[in-house]
Order: C-alpha cells, then structure tokens, then sequence
C-alpha cells in the first residue's frame, strides 16, 4: 500500500516542484557523485525542496536535518536514505524526490606511455572507458606496460585516500572488452613503462598541475624542492595546499598518501616538508578547477558578517581571509578570534588565532588555514580589554 501511495505522491511531487526539477531522471543504476548537485523535492516540508550541492566528502547540508552522505548511491537509495532520517526525527512517514540538476564536471588525466598525455575533459552523465580514453591520447607508446595500467580514484569521505584499480588493457584490446573499466571525473590514469622501477632505470612520475608531466629520472638526493624544479614548477591552477606524493606499499598494487603542503612549504620556508623522493613515487599536484566550491561563515565584529567563498590554497587562511573582508570593526577584539570547525572524527574543536599580531607584523607563516564549513568569530572587544590595553 505504501508502495502505491509513495508512487503517487512522488509523480505529483515533481509535477509540483517543476521548477526545480526538469529532464528526465538520470539512467537506473547511476550513483551520485561528490560534485553533483541534486534537486530534492520533500513532500511533507516543502521548504526543503531545492537545489543541494554534495560536497567533497559525499554529503549533503539537508538543513535541519544535519549533513547526509549519499555519494555512491543511486538516486533510489538516496531517497530512501533521505526518508528514513526524516522519519527517524521528524515525520511519521516522508515522501523524497530526488533528480540530477547539474552533474559533476572534471578532467581526467592521463599520463604515462601514452602517444599524448594530457586532460580529457568529461561530464559525469557521460560515458567514457579505459580503452576509448587511452585511444583518445593516441594509443599506447611501444614502451607501455599495458598489462598493468591504473586507474587512480579519489574515496569518498573527504580524506586523502584513493582506490587503485589495476587493469590488463593489453587483455582488452585483444578482444576481452567485457573486462574494460568505467571512468569517472577527477580520475587519473596512469600508464606505467616496461621496467619500470628497476634498479637500472629508477624513476618517478609527475601528474597533475606541473608544468611538464611524466616519468622523470631519479636520483637518491631527490626531494620535493628538486622535484619541483625539475618538472618545470607548477602550473597556474594548482592547489598548493593539496599536493600529495603517492606511495606504493610494500608487497601491493595500492598506494599510501603522503599529503604535502607546497604553499608553506615554499612561502615560510618549513624545510620538515620537503621530504625525500623514493623511486617509483607518484608526485602530484591537484588542480583547483575541479574542486567542489568551498564556504565559510564569518560572524561577530566584521563589516560584512555571512558566508564567504574560498578557494583553497595557501591564501584561505583566516587572517587573510578576515583581511579580504574589510578587516575588523573598531570594536573589535582581533587578538583573540576563534574557529570553530569538525575534527575527523566528528567532535568540534575550537582554534584560537591572534590575527592582530598576524596582521601587524605581517608573519602569514603563523596564519591558520581554512577549511570548508569553517565557522570564524571575531569577538567584541570587552571594557576589561580596553582599560588595560589588551
């Protein structure tokens, strides 16, 4: 009986929402990514029914109802999902909608011993496979080790972390097409060469925004500033704050992720982060054009309290950030202003920056970087602070 009256409410619910809703709903067995955003109707709060962006880490704000990861599901579990955290609090029964307002839109990058290596651009309501991509970068070089080519993918969570799928292409291209592999945006294919990480010809691989992508000799004295260097800099999209060396573990086909952070690295000069290069790392450096949009909320004694964009990188701190918003008001205690944000495991933790101090003697090293859902409070200064002049 639900059954039936759920189908109902559901068809009169996007002939109500149509506004909102338009196209047809995404093919069966699709799963939602980190990037989509989604129209979602609600039948019982109608004010709930709008446009959701879901983020880096596979979630949703569902408003009231807190955030809701649905990344890698389809839009019928995710309704489902939707309903029974709905009706766990809220409702006695919910009735949800869900459709694709905008896929996820990012290059995927392939490198290695490909004919021309570079960026393919890709939609996620697009169909594209291992093998159309590598015929697309002109086909395998003579060198290729096509039994082993990766596919390297982004986990949901909003960690580091990354799958790697090992694939026989040289299997597909001689027919078995059965066994060819899906791509998704933000995927990078690599394409390693015979022999390599031998001890006669060690080398590393360079992805992403460098200037010059690909295999690079490697010499035991190599550590990230000759990296850098040696793959031309990097190029003008990249996201500093994120760069990463991809490891492989001992004895296995994944990899462990050593993140870097090249903007401090470079900018005050913290020589614990230039770590040494092994033979056989993945140097890479993400770009900022495929990232999900970022915000921050900036409350108390500012010019223009709200959310405010920001694009990740050595520049989203928060005395820059606070700097870029017309500073502090006059009644402002800038000394001591907080941040409050979620830890990995879901507690909340509080920061303390001196942004007066940051800003008067301009040492940005001891600035705090931001993060996505932030929340920045400059306090009033109190009579107490006044009197003594602190």
């Amino acid at each position: 009986m639900k059954m039936h009256r759920r189908l109902l409410v559901t068809v009169l619910a996007v002939l109500g929402a149509w506004g909102i809703a338009s196209g047809a709903r995404a093919a069966t067995g699709r799963r939602i990514l980190a990037g989509d955003r989604l129209n979602i109707s609600v039948v019982e709060q109608p004010d709930l029914s709008r446009v959701y962006a879901v983020a880096g880490d596979g979630s949703i704000d569902f408003a009231f109802a807190g955030r809701v990861v649905i990344a890698e599901m389809t839009e019928d579990e995710a309704e489902q999902k939707l309903e029974a955290v709905l009706e766990k609090d809220y409702f006695r029964e919910a009735h949800v909608s869900i459709s694709i307002a905008n896929f996820v839109e990012g290059d995927i990058l392939v490198h290695g011993e490909v004919a021309n290596p570079g960026v393919l651009s890709f939609r996620g309501d697009s169909i594209l496979t291992l093998m159309e991509a590598v015929l697309r970068s002109g086909g395998l070089t003579d060198r290729a080790a096509a039994d082993r080519v990766q596919i390297i993918r982004w986990l949901p969570g909003g960690r580091m972390e990354r799958d790697v799928v090992v694939v026989d292409l040289q299997e597909i291209l001689d027919g078995a097409f059965e066994k060819d592999q899906y791509l998704r945006p933000r995927d990078t294919v690599m394409v390693p060469r015979r022999g390599e990480g031998d001890v006669e010809n060690p080398e590393f691989l360079a992805l992403g925004e460098v200037v010059k992508p690909g295999f690079y000799p490697y010499r035991p004295d190599l550590d990230v500033i000759k990296a850098v260097t040696r793959v031309g800099g990097l190029g003008e999209f990249a996201d500093w704050s994120a760069a990463r060396i991809l490891r492989k573990r001992a004895g296995g086909s994944d990899y462990t992720v050593i993140p870097l952070d090249l903007g401090r690295l470079f900018s005050a000069a913290d020589m614990k982060l230039n770590l040494k290069l092994q033979k056989g790392d993945i140097f890479f450096v993400p770009s900022t054009r495929n990232q999900v949009r970022q915000q921050v909320y900036l409350l108390g004694e500012v010019p223009h309290p709200g959310a405010v964009a920001i694009t990740p990188g050595p520049d989203a701190t928060v005395a820059r950030m606070i700097l870029a918003q017309g500073g502090a008001t006059q009644y402002a205690y800038p000394k001591s202003v907080k941040v409050y944000r979620y830890a990995p495991d879901g507690s909340r933790k509080m920061l303390e920056v001196n942004v007066e101090k940051i800003l008067d003697r301009g040492t940005f090293e001891d600035d705090v970087p931001m993060q996505d859902g932030d929340v920045v409070i400059v306090p009033e200064k109190t009579l107490w602070n006044s009197i003594l002049g602190f």
